[in-house]
């Protein structure tokens, strides 16, 4: 009978000691993935936050320099002369096909649309044609919804000397924080438009 007896306690011993899993190990796997979730999670929140702010910075950065080579084009073209091209009061319109008011000093919202004038950056940007499509009659109305949303620009033009100009332009953004930012880019325009082309 003893040798029965015996054989009956070894399989439960053997039983006992395969038992699986506790609970224990189960809530520190589980705290494990936990942690390991989170970090997963809050690095995506920084990626999506630094891609946000690299492509802010990228659009602005592309404003104030479309802003900068407007003024040598408007220049080479011919379109405006050296003296128009200045801020408001210090317009030279002499010798000009046109007139032009200048460029308004202060911060200004930056529109997608050029206005009546064709230049960008000046007071007439935000000005909608109308249902008529077509500048200059009754049914044009200023649309702010032509502005970028959260950007707006100011453009400085000091004469230097009577043949040389400096361009300031400086473009306010949004960070991926909420937070307002600037950048400023700075150009030199000569009277000469022939000297960029020897």
């Amino acid at each position: 009978m003893r040798t029965s007896t015996q054989n009956n306690r070894s399989p439960r011993r053997a039983d006992c000691s395969q038992a699986g899993v506790t609970v224990l190990e189960m809530v520190v796997a589980m705290l494990v993935l936990t942690v390991g979730l989170l970090a997963l999670a809050t690095s995506i929140g920084y990626a999506v936050s630094v891609s946000n702010m690299g492509r802010n910075v990228t659009n602005t950065k592309l404003l104030v320099v479309s802003l900068l080579e407007q003024m040598e084009t408007l220049r080479n073209t011919q379109e405006l002369t050296f003296g128009q091209i200045a801020n408001v009061g210090s317009v030279d319109n002499t010798g000009a096909v046109r007139n032009f008011n200048g460029f308004p000093t202060g911060f200004q919202a930056i529109s997608i649309n050029p206005g009546p004038d064709g230049i960008w950056g000046t007071s007439d940007d935000l000005i909608n044609p109308g249902a008529d499509n077509v500048y200059g009659d009754g049914d044009d109305f200023t649309d702010p919804s032509w502005g970028i949303n959260g950007y707006s620009r100011e453009i400085v033009i000091s004469n230097l000397n009577p043949n040389l100009k400096r361009i300031q332009v400086t473009v306010r953004y949004p960070d991926a924080g909420g937070q307002m930012r600037s950048l400023v880019g700075v150009s030199y325009l000569n009277n000469d438009t022939r000297a960029n082309f020897r």
